[in-house]
């Protein structure tokens, strides 16, 4: 597998103090939805070809006090234990990227997708966010920070790949409050997090978060395995092969939940797809499309470019939302389009088209084999491909 490199996702916060410390490692979610800090995972790891669809900050606030908190993208970088108001020096972009009110006790959310998708794509450079009251003016609202002992703030990335959509939850790994009024002091030992002012005299604070984005960037171009090597590497095979299948699912044969999309989620699911002994035979044609299309979308999901299989994906997609393995029979001159799907995604697979065979000796013999009966087919007027 390609290595991991770190991208760091810092949102700035101010918030106000946070109180009601618990034992409890236990946190309902703005959805009612009951997390452990145990299964918090310290980074979100997105898989090569993702798509991120949605980001969302979750912060608990301690207090309801109706004030709105903007959120800006930071432009400096900052140091958790170090990071004071003098050093930071107001090292934001007034643009506000994103809203959300103060008005409940409990958890508050914010979408910041379009930040962190611009983090993701290189097109802004991850240094934070600041996230300051929108009126200079008390009350101040207050917040749990990391330090706390419950209700740590959290982010969750929704993101697709290969068809899918999958959802992660990463906790806070660093955080800090600045304070105006004590412009050379550090807060980053708090287990608070302060926005606005206290009384008429006060000084602002404001506050830092970050989380960790790891992302698994695809090579120039990559390069793909047959359906074989796919097969044999689950873990599940006669040898002691790896599981290099698991990492890169779920994955959709088919749009997402469509009427008879095939939901492939786990290693013996995949075998069983690309062995094509059990979602029909292989002299089934949707039974061999399903496993050229799986191992088309791992190739993808393991950082092979894949345009010039985009569209036969498309709708091999959309065929198989409305059709499965039961349906070849009955399918008449659609069987020759089921085949040319199939056989576009064998090639890519094989390396014929697209970025080429990964060099690692597997699935030379089978490459030629291909090369030669796509010769013969083509020569016999059977090489048309839809």
């Amino acid at each position: 597998m390609k290595k991991l490199t770190k991208l760091t996702l810092a949102v700035g916060l101010l918030a106000i103090l946070a109180v009601g410390c618990s034992d409890n490692p236990t946190l309902t979610g703005p959805e009612g939805v009951e997390l452990n800090y145990e299964s918090l995972a310290a980074a979100v790891q997105l898989p090569a070809g993702a798509t991120i669809t949605s980001a969302t900050l979750n912060l608990y606030c301690a207090q309801a006090t109706d004030q709105s908190i903007n959120v800006h993208r930071v432009t400096s970088a900052w140091d958790e234990m170090t990071v004071t108001w003098d050093n930071f020096g107001g090292a934001y972009d007034p643009t506000v990227v994103g809203t959300f009110a103060a008005d409940v006790v409990g958890w508050r959310s914010v979408d910041i997708t379009t930040l962190v998708q611009a983090w993701s794509d290189g097109t802004q450079e991850d240094l934070g966010v600041l996230i300051d009251q929108v009126d200079k003016a008390t009350p101040r609202t207050w917040y749990n920070s990391r330090n706390n002992s419950a209700n740590h703030p959290y982010l969750e990335i929704c993101y697709t790949v290969a068809g899918a959509q999958v959802c992660e939850t990463a906790d806070c790994v660093a955080d800090a409050y600045m304070w105006e009024l004590a412009r050379y002091d550090n807060f980053g030992a708090s287990t608070m997090l302060y926005t606005g002012w206290e009384t008429d005299t006060d000084f602002e604070k404001q506050s830092l978060l970050r989380f960790d984005l790891e992302s698994e960037p695809p090579s120039d171009e990559g390069c793909t395995y047959t359906i074989g090597k796919w097969k044999n590497w689950t873990g599940l095979g006669n040898g002691n092969q790896a599981d290099i299948v698991t990492p890169l699912l779920p994955i959709w044969l088919g749009t997402a939940d469509g009427d008879k999309s095939l939901y492939v989620e786990d290693a013996a699911t995949a075998v069983a797809v690309l062995r094509m002994k059990t979602y029909g035979r292989n002299s089934n044609g949707i039974t061999k499309l399903y496993a050229q299309l799986l191992g088309t979308k791992l190739n993808l999901a393991n950082g092979a470019t894949g345009a010039v299989v985009a569209g036969a994906i498309a709708e091999a997609d959309a065929f198989l939302a409305d059709h499965d393995w039961k349906d070849w029979r009955s399918l008449g001159d659609d069987q020759e389009t089921v085949l040319g799907w199939k056989d576009t995604l064998d090639d890519y697979n094989n390396g014929i088209i697209g970025p080429g065979h990964c060099d690692d000796g597997d699935g030379d013999g089978e490459k030629k084999k291909k090369r030669h009966r796509n010769h013969h087919r083509w020569h016999k007027g059977k090489g048309c491909k839809k």
